[in-house]
């Protein structure tokens, strides 16, 4: 081996030694386990137990939306959706809790004997680098499911849409009239709801010089007093708080009975009216349902939250037929390799850091590896024998 090969390599080992310190793999900002007072229910997607058996419904939309490992915050495992280019709909959540109407939306469902007049909801959220489109419409919703027809008492939507796109929105909805009667008779009962008013935030969270950042977004939603118009609704990112109403009329004197539902479930939601533009995908982690305010604190911890013109690395370099990204950044992450010509010659999304580029079919000469919010990485490929 060359002095210059042993020097190279030795300088490899250090550079990979400070990335790690400065960003190790394993230290996340949020995990279950350490679960604010308050939590009815949390899912970082750290344990083995299956989609399937923890919520009363979990539509994968045939593999669009999975568990993966290294996709969720601080490199930990999550939820990755992947819209199919015009695709709408890809895969849902469904958590039920406290009293329901019938077994099926209890399934699983967590202190399942009480009625909740007020919740608190987060999800951590994130769209892949060079993301496009704006948001992709439903992202979260709480319910009242008020009977076994998912007649809907309310819907305290969390979702993105008219000439803010790129910003998230909450939209209110009642199936209970102002005389205390439910008027909605079935699931997404437009034409029987009272909307009370949509207000957005001011964080642009789907735009593209945002992609690639993780939003922590969190959701509130009271009950009014019977009778009364105290009800709340509201949302925060980051700990900003986005949008607030606190003078809703919910469900007039509905919540006197005690016989009817209150608020019941969560869901989790990817579906894009429009559909997608492109292929592209999107990351959840942290579900967390509270009885008590949540708090995101993740800013100090995240280095994926650093942006623009980060750098990139990668080795060998020179390389003939692989390549190896260095653990400096946060995955997933899209690679585009181009020649001093500006012709693309391959396009890979890694997800791991032990993930191989194959470069062995790329002509001897120098490239330039890009991905959005990174600064090009000039590389050189040298096949000796050519």
């Amino acid at each position: 081996m060359s002095k210059l090969n042993s020097l190279f390599r030795i300088s490899l080992v250090l550079i990979i030694a400070f990335s790690l310190q400065i960003n190790p793999g394993n230290s996340q900002c949020f995990n279950c386990q350490n679960a604010p007072k308050g939590t009815i229910w949390c899912d970082d997607f750290e344990d083995a137990t299956p989609l399937n058996q923890k919520y009363f419904e979990y539509n994968d939309n045939q593999g669009d939306f999975i568990k993966m490992d290294q996709v969720g915050r601080d490199h930990s495992r999550g939820m990755r959706v992947k819209w199919q280019q015009g695709e709408v709909g890809a895969g849902s959540l469904s958590k039920s809790f406290g009293k329901t109407p019938d077994s099926y939306i209890g399934k699983y469902a967590v202190k399942p004997t009480e009625n909740f007049d007020e919740i608190y909801w987060r999800m951590d959220v994130m769209a892949q680098p060079g993301w496009v489109g704006g948001g992709p419409a439903k992202l979260s919703r709480a319910l009242c499911l008020a009977n076994s027809n998912w007649a809907q008492g309310l819907m305290a939507h969390l979702w993105s849409g008219g000439t803010k796109d790129e910003y998230l929105g909450m939209d209110p909805a009642s199936g209970i009239g102002t005389d205390g009667v439910l008027k909605s008779t079935k699931y997404n009962d437009f034409n029987n709801l009272r909307w009370l008013g949509f207000k957005a935030g001011n964080i642009d969270m789907f735009s593209t010089r945002n992609a690639g950042r993780w939003f922590c977004v969190v959701g509130h939603v009271k009950l009014n007093a019977p009778g009364q118009k105290n009800g709340v609704f509201e949302f925060w990112i980051n700990d900003t708080l986005q949008s607030s109403a606190t003078n809703l009329d919910w469900h007039s004197t509905w919540n006197s009975n005690p016989a009817n539902m209150h608020i019941n479930a969560v869901f989790f939601e990817n579906y894009w009216n429009a559909g997608s533009p492109v292929q592209q995908e999107r990351y959840f982690d942290n579900l967390v349902i509270s009885t008590q305010a949540i708090p995101c604190k993740c800013e100090v911890t995240d280095i994926e939250n650093i942006s623009i013109e980060k750098k990139l690395l990668f080795y060998p370099n020179p390389g003939n037929t692989f390549l190896k990204l260095d653990p400096n950044v946060q995955l997933p992450i899209p690679i585009e390799i181009y020649d001093l010509n500006g012709i693309l010659h391959a396009k890979e999304m890694i997800y791991h850091y032990d993930q191989h580029i194959d470069i062995s079919d790329l002509s001897s000469g120098i490239y330039l590896l890009k991905s959005p919010n990174f600064q090009p990485y000039k590389m050189v490929v040298s096949h000796v024998n050519e």
